[in-house]
């Protein structure tokens, strides 16, 4: 008798939703970071983070056209009309691989538990789930089989996202070199090593400038620096 709208995906909250980038990129990077949880962030500047992973994320997916478009490193690059999915899945590699090279700059262990884009992102549906994993290992649980096999798949997108963040890792290095993407993931905890002087214009914070990494790989030395670099080039 009443009609009601079918409600879309939340927008993205607090610093995710501001994260500087293409324009032409906003809807996906909406779509992608939509109900991420504060959780998700595990540092004291989560709207620093949320710019290097929009950031890298847009070098990962390859603007079209872009000036990296011909000589692009393999990387998890999408095509077709709908790329949420994978994009959801690439921010969530994003943010472990950050937090796994924070955490061996600290002198910690790489933490053991990754991102669930189901638990901790933005709504990712079981058919959606099982269509990853179906692609990735082949698996083609059907009927009632499918219902019980959904329960189980956290292990298998923690794998996926896992490897995935391999990949970025392997694709940033190579599109951006070792020193860009040390000195950017060493900056997410560390701002007081960057140039003092602010940046003209209000320019966002990634890419980081010249100066800011010569600030940084030219600055204070120390083992976590090097313990840090040995991880991300390994």
């Amino acid at each position: 008798m009443f009609s009601h709208p079918v409600p879309g995906p939340p927008e993205p909250t607090g610093h995710s939703a501001t994260a500087p980038g293409e324009p032409v990129l906003d809807g996906r990077w909406r779509a992608a970071t939509a109900g991420w949880r504060p959780s998700s962030i595990r540092s004291a500047d989560p709207e620093r983070v949320w710019a290097w992973v929009r950031h890298a994320w847009e070098g990962a997916v390859a603007l079209p056209g872009g000036p990296d478009a011909d000589d692009a490193a393999p990387g998890p690059t999408t095509t077709g009309p709908d790329h949420r999915v994978e994009d959801l899945l690439a921010v969530a590699a994003l943010l472990a691989l950050q937090e796994r090279f924070l955490a061996v700059a600290a002198g910690e262990p790489a933490p053991a538990e990754l991102p669930d884009p189901r638990r901790d992102g933005a709504p990712l549906g079981e058919d959606e789930a099982l269509a990853v994993v179906r692609r990735t290992w082949e698996l083609d649980p059907a009927g009632a089989d499918a219902q019980e096999f959904a329960a189980e798949l956290s292990g298998f997108l923690e794998d996926h996202v896992d490897e995935l963040a391999e990949d970025l890792r392997l694709s940033l290095l190579a599109r951006r070199g070792p020193t860009q993407v040390f000195a950017e993931l060493w900056s997410l905890d560390h701002g007081d090593e960057l140039d003092p002087e602010p940046a003209a214009g209000g320019a966002p914070p990634f890419p980081l400038s010249t100066d800011d990494i010569a600030w940084i790989v030219s600055g204070v030395p120390g083992p976590e620096k090097h313990t840090a670099w040995e991880w991300l080039v390994r």
